[in-house]
């Protein structure tokens, strides 16, 4: 029963809720946020895939070929390769997800009424990308070969052609997961996804703990140098992140029987830059909230774009241009395609180099920023 009485504490909530600008803001932004994410950011049409093409014909009906699956939309050209080697580089460089393979004589054997058959190699670690890469090749080399059918049967005779070869069959080839199962290409993901989630909260609410219990003043009084500071908040949890990592890897082969074809020692050398940025994040979180309880907001805040944004649940060409900017600026989007690629691809230290540079950058920037915004005084 509402009373005058319970309209009065409502009327005290409320101004209470006004004060506290920050937490405001938040549950303004919040609805905006899901809106632009669930309506705008995430899409599970795949397009724009990029590939490579080995072809072996060089004929103008083999380029007729490529080019007609990039005038599709789905995919990407990005360049030749002259051998599988090449292909298993591109593919675990993450430089194409979908590599075309056309036989020798693919020309000379659909002129003289041959079939022939070309091969599709897709990166299995994603397996909404492998369906929709499978999908839309098949359907245009099943369409060109009724074509080709259709021509046959009205040179040739309907009976005669009919007891002839299919002229174009697509033999499609996952690498990494050819059974497609969901565990093998969420578990690895999960690491990255529990690393953010506990690192970030955790520095997050590092200095508004120390500001709420007035410890903060013996901080600021003491002879460590800012840095000095950021790097002692941040060490005791890297040990923590290593641990959760650790436990996310050995459950995930156990249970789950997750392939690892990489380098432990090189993975578990990397994932020092994206805890370190995790925590530096946090610690720039910390540094705006004045109580654990905005710190934990925050968080929580930027979990949500950080997941869907970052192709852990989305494939992340399916996301829009603009999206995919703002992806790059997260830690996660960039320690996926490390772990995955590790993990899953066998790639070495030059195939994740770019993704590690990434990284490197993010990490310098927040580290940067905190620095910055923490001031040895009280504020």
């Amino acid at each position: 029963m509402i009373t005058g009485r319970s309209l009065v504490i409502a009327w005290k909530e409320l101004l209470q809720l006004r004060r506290d600008r920050l937490t405001l803001a938040m549950m303004l932004a919040l609805p905006i946020l899901q809106l632009l994410l669930f309506g705008y950011a995430i899409n599970t049409d795949v397009r724009h895939l990029p590939m490579v093409v080995y072809d072996q014909d060089e004929s103008a009906q083999s380029r007729d070929l490529w080019r007609s699956l990039e005038a599709t939309g789905f995919y990407d050209m990005r360049g030749h390769v002259g051998s599988y080697d090449e292909i298993d580089k591109a593919l675990r460089s993450g430089e194409a997800r979908v590599a075309l393979v056309v036989p020798p004589r693919y020309a000379s054997d659909i002129t003289r009424g041959h079939g022939t058959t070309v091969q599709l190699v897709v990166d299995g670690s994603d397996p909404q990308v492998v369906a929709s890469a499978t999908n839309t090749a098949a359907s245009l080399v099943a369409a060109r070969s009724g074509k080709l059918l259709v021509a046959r049967q009205r040179g040739a005779g309907g009976a005669a052609a009919m007891q002839a070869a299919t002229p174009i069959e697509l033999e499609p080839s996952v690498r990494y997961n050819p059974d497609l199962r969901t565990a093998v290409y969420v578990v690895p993901g999960l690491i990255g996804v529990i690393l953010t989630m506990t690192m970030v909260m955790l520095t997050a609410m590092a200095i508004a703990r120390e500001r709420e219990r007035g410890t903060l003043e013996q901080l600021i009084v003491s002879p460590i140098g800012t840095v000095e500071l950021i790097v002692g908040k941040i060490l005791p949890y890297v040990l923590i992140g290593y641990v959760q990592m650790t436990l996310v890897l050995v459950l995930g082969r156990l249970v789950f029987e997750v392939p690892i074809a990489g380098s432990l020692p090189l993975l578990v050398g990397v994932t020092f830059f994206f805890i370190a940025a995790n925590l530096a994040l946090g610690l720039f979180f910390s540094t705006l909230a004045k109580t654990q309880q905005q710190a934990m907001q925050m968080s929580f805040f930027f979990l949500l774009p950080n997941i869907l944004l970052s192709g852990f649940m989305f494939p992340f060409e399916a996301m829009p241009r603009p999206a995919q900017w703002l992806a790059q600026g997260l830690p996660l989007t960039h320690f996926l395609r490390i772990v995955r690629g590790i993990v899953l691809k066998g790639s070495g230290p030059l195939d994740i180099a770019g993704e590690v540079l990434w990284l490197g950058v993010i990490l310098l920037a927040l580290m940067t920023f905190t620095a910055l915004r923490f001031r040895k005084k009280i504020v």
